[in-house]
C-alpha cells in the first residue's frame, strides 16, 4: 500500500478518475463554504483561532490562516457540517471531508505545489481510504464506530504523504501514525455537534502524521494487518485483507463515489427517492398520502430507523422518520427543513406518526452492498396503495447525478461566496491539473470571506 501511494504518478491515474475526483473536490469545497456559516463551524473556528500559531493554511470563509493541523481540523468539520458531503458506500467513509483538508493544508506549507500534485494526492487518498474501509465491512459501523473518523485516517494519511512527496518508508510511517489516531463514536448522531468534527479530526490526523514522520517519528509499520492491535483485527468482527490491494491501480474507488442531493444521512436517500418517485409517477400529492411503510436492512434500521426525538439538527438529519415526514409535509427536503425551529415543527411531528420503518429479511439477505435497499409502501387517503423497491439512490454510481447537477449543487452551497467567486473556484477546480500553484485555489476559498 505504501508503495502504491508513493510510486503512483499523476499519469498513472486515468483521466476519467481525475475528472471524477475534480467533481468531488468541487462538491467538497461547496460543502465547506456552506459549513463555514453554520454554528458548529463557527465554534470550531473561534476555538482554533484563539490557539493559533504560525498562519500557513487556509480555512473556508476566513481571511486569517491557521497552522496546518488546525486548518485541517476546521475545514474537515465544515465540510462534514451538514450531511451533504460525498460518500463511498462500501467503506461508509465521507472521503472528501478527510482527504482534501489534509492535502490542501500541507500543500500550503510547500515552496510550491501544483494543481496536478494536489489532485494526485486527493485521488490516492480516496483510493486508500475506500479500500481499507471496505475491508472491514459493516460490522465496524454496527459496533458503533463512525468510519469517517476511523477508516478516514488512512485516506488523510495517504493524501498527506502523497502531497509531501514521501518515499515508501516515510509513507509507511505516515500511515502508521495516522491510523492509530482514528476515532469516532456513532452515538454522536443522536444530538451532538461533535459528529461533524469526526471528519476534521481524521483530516488532522493525516497532517500530524506526515509532519511527524518527516521529523523521524515512527508509526506502526503493520498497522493494517497486525494480528493484535492492528486496524482490521481490532475494528471489525471479520475482515478481508485482500480487498485492500485487489486490482489496485486498475480499478479505482473514486468511480464508486455517491454525491448527495439531500442534506441528510445517505442511508435515508433511497427511501426519499422511493417516495418521490411514487408521488411523481402516480400523479398524487404528498397531502394525499396517509401512511408510509419502509422496509429496510438491519444495518439501515439501526443506523437511521430509531425513534425520532427533536433533540438537534444532527438527529433530524440522521433519522428516516423525520426526513420522510418533512418531505410529506413540505414537498421538498433542503437545508430549509433542517433548522432548529423546523425540526420540532408540530406539523412535521404529526407526520412522523404516519411513518413506519421495519426490517426486511429479504433485503438483509442481499448482503452489505445492498444495505441501502428499501421497499417503500404508500397508502393514500382514498384507499389506493403503491409500492416501489429502490436499490440505489440518486447520486450513486448506478444512478449518477449529471456533472451539471453537481456544479449546480456547488453553486447553491457556495452562494455566500458570491457568483463571481464561485465561478472562479469552479474554474480553478475543473482546471486543477493546469494550475501552477494551489495557492490560487487556497486564496479563493478564503478570499471572499468575512474578516473574523
Amino acid at each position: 500500500m505504501a508503495r502504491f501511494i508513493s510510486e503512483t504518478t499523476f499519469e498513472d491515474i486515468p483521466e476519467r478518475v481525475r475528472s471524477r475526483v475534480k467533481l468531488c473536490v468541487l462538491d467538497t469545497i461547496g460543502c465547506g463554504l456552506f459549513g463555514s456559516t453554520l454554528p458548529w463551524g463557527k465554534i470550531v473556528w473561534d476555538w482554533a483561532s484563539e490557539w493559533a500559531g504560525k498562519p500557513v493554511s487556509s480555512v473556508f470563509g476566513r481571511s486569517r490562516r491557521l497552522p496546518p493541523a488546525l486548518a485541517a481540523l476546521v475545514n474537515g468539520t465544515m465540510i462534514h457540517g451538514f450531511e451533504m458531503d460525498d460518500l463511498h458506500k462500501e467503506s461508509i467513509v465521507h472521503l472528501g471531508a478527510v482527504t482534501f483538508p489534509a492535502a490542501l493544508a500541507l500543500a500550503e506549507t510547500l515552496d510550491q505545489c501544483s494543481g496536478a500534485q494536489l489532485l494526485s494526492a486527493v485521488c490516492i487518498g480516496y483510493e486508500v481510504g475506500a479500500r481499507v474501509g471496505s475491508s472491514i465491512g459493516t460490522s465496524h459501523l454496527l459496533r458503533g464506530f463512525h468510519p469517517t473518523g476511523t477508516s478516514g485516517t488512512f485516506a488523510s494519511g495517504a493524501a498527506a504523504a502523497k502531497v509531501m512527496g514521501f518515499d515508501v518508508d516515510l509513507t509507511r510511517h505516515t500511515i502508521g501514525i495516522a491510523a492509530t489516531q482514528g476515532a469516532g463514536l456513532m452515538s454522536a448522531q443522536y444530538s451532538a455537534m461533535v459528529k461533524r468534527m469526526h471528519a476534521g479530526r481524521a483530516a488532522q490526523a493525516g497532517v500530524y502524521a506526515a509532519t511527524l514522520a518527516q521529523r523521524g517519528f515512527t508509526g506502526i509499520e503493520n498497522v493494517i494487518e497486525a494480528e493484535y492491535g492492528g486496524f482490521c483485527s481490532t475494528m471489525a468482527d471479520s475482515h478481508d485483507l485482500a480487498r485492500i490491494t485487489r486490482a489496485i491501480g486498475h480499478e479505482w474507488e473514486a468511480e464508486k463515489i455517491t454525491f448527495k442531493p439531500y442534506p441528510c444521512c445517505g442511508s435515508v436517500h433511497t427511501a426519499l427517492d422511493g417516495l418521490i418517485e411514487i408521488v411523481n409517477e402516480e400523479g398524487i400529492d404528498y397531502g394525499d398520502v396517509e401512511k408510509v411503510r419502509v422496509q429496510v436492512s438491519s444495518v439501515t434500521k439501526k443506523h437511521v430507523g430509531w425513534e425520532y426525538r427533536p433533540d438537534s439538527v444532527t438527529s433530524a438529519q440522521m433519522n428516516m422518520y423525520y426526513c420522510l415526514a418533512a418531505l410529506l409535509t413540505e414537498g421538498r427536503l433542503t437545508v430549509e427543513q433542517f433548522t432548529p425551529e423546523r425540526i420540532s415543527d408540530p406539523r412535521i411531528l404529526d407526520r412522523v406518526r404516519d411513518i413506519s420503518v421495519e426490517v426486511s429479511p429479504t433485503l438483509d439477505a442481499l448482503g452489505p452492498l445492498f444495505r441501502h435497499s428499501v421497499i417503500v409502501e404508500v397508502s393514500c387517503r382514498d384507499g389506493r396503495n403503491f409500492e416501489k423497491r429502490v436499490d440505489h439512490s440518486r447520486g450513486s454510481p448506478q444512478k449518477p447525478m449529471s456533472d451539471a447537477d453537481i456544479v449546480d449543487k456547488f453553486m447553491t452551497n457556495a452562494r455566500a461566496a458570491g457568483w463571481r467567486q464561485a465561478e472562479d473556484i469552479k474554474a480553478a477546480v475543473m482546471g486543477l491539473e493546469d494550475l501552477g500553484d494551489v495557492l490560487l485555489l487556497a486564496g479563493l476559498i478564503r478570499g471572499y470571506a468575512r474578516t473574523d
